[in-house]
């Protein structure tokens, strides 16, 4: 099964004793756009939706926010059976122009967070469920928005069933990722403008993280109009278990060169 929603916001949270603990969430509790969300409980809202929890199946969401907005600002909360068939969770996302965060919730008898987390951009714009690793679980994918070049932050999000807590276990700053779920591979490409690196990456699942196996670039030599020769490098994990890439070889590209060429134009094949 896969969801998606659509949504551009810039949101905070409640005011809770949970809260008043952590002075990173304190610092955007500050800001006067924010004003109707100050008034929010993130606690009464989970739990005035008891009866229609206690009643989901898999595919059946609940987003108790869309009867309250009272502002051109917006706060996003989803209620479901998103992970597996039969747990229940939901998470929170909050911030505002600076930074933005998710806190993620399990339901069992009474709701408990099992993390808060800043995310990697400074706008949450989209989320989808999906299985990207063949396994019993769904995953959570986040976006930010579009740059000028179509790239996105995505950040993908697992549950551990063992520690009961959400990782994050992979974030990627591209306009194309492609997931393998049969070979637990990830396929990044980055493509920037004329004077930035182009980037393609291998990634695979190492039981929650997702770590870089292969990685080559072009980039040019001298960021003017008059040049435009590149450097292609190519990096490697020598390890495969740590989210570590050495670089192999750095050379000048050229195109006519079959082998150089290959690596680049074949180099997810």
């Amino acid at each position: 099964m896969s969801l998606a929603f659509f949504f551009i916001y810039s949101c905070k949270s409640k005011i809770s004793q949970e809260v008043n603990k952590n002075p990173v969430k304190l610092d955007i509790l500050k800001s006067e756009t924010l004003a109707f969300h100050l008034k929010l409980n993130i606690d009464s809202l989970l739990n005035s939706n008891y009866d229609k929890i206690i009643k989901l199946n898999q595919d059946r969401f609940i987003i108790p926010l869309d009867s309250v907005m009272e502002s051109d600002s917006s706060r996003v909360i989803v209620i479901g059976k998103f992970i597996n068939e039969k747990d229940i969770f939901a998470f929170d996302i909050y911030g505002d122009s600076d930074a933005c965060f998710i806190d993620f919730y399990k339901f069992n008898t009474k709701w408990v967070n099992l993390k808060s987390d800043k995310y990697d951009f400074w706008m949450l714009y989209d989320f989808r469920f999906e299985n990207f690793n063949n396994d019993e679980d769904q995953e959570i994918l986040f976006f930010g928005p579009p740059n000028m070049n179509g790239n996105k932050q995505k950040t993908i999000y697992k549950f551990d069933s063992k520690e009961n807590r959400f990782v994050k276990s992979g974030s990627f700053f591209c306009n194309e990722l492609q997931i393998d779920t049969n070979k637990n591979i990830i396929y990044f490409e980055y493509g920037g403008s004329w004077y930035t690196p182009n980037e393609k990456s291998i990634f695979k699942w190492a039981d929650l993280k997702i770590l870089p196996i292969k990685k080559v670039s072009l980039e040019l030599k001298k960021y003017d109009y008059k040049s435009f020769n590149q450097w292609i490098s190519y990096y490697e994990n020598p390890t495969q278990d740590k989210d570590t890439l050495v670089l192999m070889f750095k050379k000048t590209y050229k195109e006519k060169n079959k082998k150089m060429s290959d690596l680049w134009e074949n180099f997810f094949e």
